[in-house]
């Protein structure tokens, strides 16, 4: 199946997580990361999601349909199938967006990541294998490493001033293609950050 690649904007928005054992865990953990508001719905919790309490609502309580009143995202991680495919089919009644785990039917799938700070690289197999999607993952972390985030955090600090100085999007794509190349890559990879901070400027009062 092919899925349309998108990043969802769920900050300070409710999202619900039914289940209470490590892929429920593993969920949340990136819904926190993206600063959604979670309430996981479980009769049993497991202690890495206890250790969450003071973060996430906890319901310890058996699912059932009014429970999940509202919500933008609602993910069925019990280990249950069946359970899970009511779970899905009570929240698009209810218009959440549904995420079944190790399920293709789902409205979306959460890819493999990696995160460091703004800058987030999604690994996707479109469903067809998560142990692959996981493989690549790891096999990228050490290329895309902590410098990558920081790169992002000067990058932005001009997005501003290139809009202001620059009319058109065409022509700003041009700009940022100057900076953007093999060499800065480079750069970034070995924490000389500083030579991407001089070249937007030196570009920046070539205009």
């Amino acid at each position: 199946m092919k899925f349309y690649p998108v990043n969802i904007n769920v900050q300070n928005k409710k999202c619900v997580v039914v289940g209470g054992g490590k892929i429920a865990y593993d969920k949340i953990i990136g819904l926190l990361e993206a600063g959604a508001q979670i309430e996981v719905i479980a009769p049993k919790i497991c202690p890495q999601i206890e250790n969450l309490s003071d973060k996430i609502k906890i319901v310890r309580e058996n699912y059932s349909a009014e429970k999940i009143s509202e919500g933008v995202i609602l993910i069925a991680a019990t280990n249950n199938s069946e359970l899970n495919a009511q779970i899905a089919s009570d929240g698009r009644a209810k218009h959440f967006l549904v995420n079944i785990v190790d399920d293709i039917s789902s409205d979306f799938i959460v890819p493999s990541r990696i995160r460091r700070g703004d800058f987030l690289l999604a690994i996707s197999t479109g469903g067809s294998s998560p142990a692959f999607s996981k493989f690549v993952r790891k096999m990228l972390e050490q290329e895309f490493n902590e410098k990558f985030g920081a790169a992002v955090e000067i990058i932005s600090k001009y997005r501003q001033a290139v809009i202001k100085k620059i009319p058109t999007h065409e022509l700003r794509i041009q700009f940022w293609q100057k900076i953007l190349t093999a060499e800065i890559w480079e750069n970034i990879k070995s924490g000389e950050l500083e030579k991407l901070d001089s070249k937007i400027k030196l570009q920046l009062g070539e205009i």
